[in-house]
This record gives structure tokens, C-alpha cells and sequence, in this order.
């Protein structure tokens, strides 16, 4: 219509040149977010981040230290308390994602951790976000605190744990502009490459490496 022509030489130039420019202006938009490396869920690394449960006997208590791997672990131990019928009394302390039970009636034990496990999945609009936190050395990051930034934020509710894994569960409203972050202190923060969440991708698992300290 006006005259002009390209060859094919000239638009796969001018392709290559679009991309580079796309591709430069990502690495200064995310210049300072955290080496962030995705995994597939099914993956080796990744299934071995799911915390399985412990049963113990501790000062003649039969004990169970619980930690949730895809839901709120408060949410499923109420769940557990109201479909399994108790014949004795129990004792349930939380901190971060897992909850220590004890009670003097084993049976019960083992039926309670039965059910919070089958429950522990994903299921209708949940989602989770999970993985672990290192540092330039590959040596866990423990106790750090994780929040999902995005449509649906979970804020002051996470921490990694001892060996620098988490899991961040959350009711999720679809979108490609999710990410975590770590907190040191509300001065010293970290974020992750932004990820997406919905219905047809309900689980991202990750590796990130948190700079050292200072």
C-alpha cells in the first residue's frame, strides 16, 4: 500500500533485533531479584522437599509432628479433629506449617495423621508455591520469613524451615505477576522472579539463593 518492502533478510533482522531489546529491557526490569530457578513438581528435587510425618514416643506420650506440605496445617488438623472420633483428650501445639500432637491413645494418633494427609492436597481453587532457600554455598536459609506477593498475597505467615524449604499455600485468583518475598528485616528484602498461579498451574516449585548477610 505505501510502497515499501522488506526481504526476508531484513524482517529476520529486524526479529532478531525486537528480541534482543526484549530480552535486555527483562534483565534490567528484574536486575534485582533473586537467582530464582523453577523445578518441575514431579521432579526428584522436588518431591523431596514434601515434609512426611513423625511418629514418636516422647515422656510415655504417643507424639506426631505434622508438617503440611499443600494446605494450612491449622485447617487440617481441624478438619482431622472433626471426622476422627477421640476416646481420649490430646494436645496440639503449632508453629509455622506443622503442628506436634500428643496424647496418651496412639490409635487416635495414627487416625488423625491419616486424615490430615489424605486431606493435604490441592483442590478446587488452592494453590501452593514451594521449595528452598539457599545460599551461595548451598546451605539452607532457616527461619526466614516468606510472603506471596500478588492478586492473592499471604503475608506474615511463613518461614522457611530448618533444612530452607516452604510452602506458601494460598486461595488463588489466576495471574502471571506472582513472586515471593524473603525477609531479613523490613529493610532487607529479597524478591523472586515473577511466576504465574491459576487453575491450570496450581503448583510452582522452586530454588532460590538468598545472598549471605551483609
Amino acid at each position: 500500500m505505501f510502497g515499501i518492502r522488506f526481504s526476508l533478510k531484513t524482517l529476520m533482522g529486524l526479529v532478531v533485533v525486537v528480541s534482543v531489546l526484549i530480552v535486555l529491557a527483562t534483565k534490567w526490569q528484574y536486575r534485582d531479584r533473586l537467582v530464582t530457578s523453577f523445578l518441575d513438581p514431579q521432579s526428584v528435587e522436588a518431591t523431596a522437599l514434601l515434609a512426611l510425618p513423625v511418629l514418636v514416643e516422647e515422656e510415655g506420650l504417643s507424639t506426631a509432628k505434622f508438617t503440611a506440605n499443600y494446605r494450612d496445617v491449622r485447617w487440617l488438623f481441624t478438619r482431622a479433629e472433626n471426622r476422627v472420633a477421640l476416646s481420649g483428650g490430646l494436645q496440639a501445639d503449632f508453629a509455622n506449617d506443622q503442628v506436634i500432637i500428643r496424647t496418651d491413645q496412639s490409635d487416635d494418633l495414627k487416625k488423625l495423621v491419616a486424615e490430615m494427609t489424605q486431606a493435604d492436597r490441592l483442590e478446587g481453587d488452592y494453590a501452593v508455591v514451594r521449595g528452598v532457600a539457599v545460599d551461595q554455598h548451598n546451605r539452607p536459609v532457616a527461619y526466614l520469613p516468606v510472603d506471596l506477593i500478588g492478586p492473592t498475597p499471604s503475608m506474615n505467615e511463613c518461614l522457611t524451615r530448618a533444612d530452607g524449604s516452604f510452602s506458601v499455600p494460598v486461595q488463588v485468583k489466576p495471574s502471571d505477576d506472582y513472586s515471593l518475598r524473603f525477609r531479613r528485616s523490613y529493610a532487607e528484602t529479597y524478591k523472586t522472579m515473577p511466576f504465574s498461579l491459576g487453575k491450570t498451574k496450581r503448583e510452582v516449585v522452586m530454588r532460590v539463593i538468598i545472598p549471605q548477610k551483609g
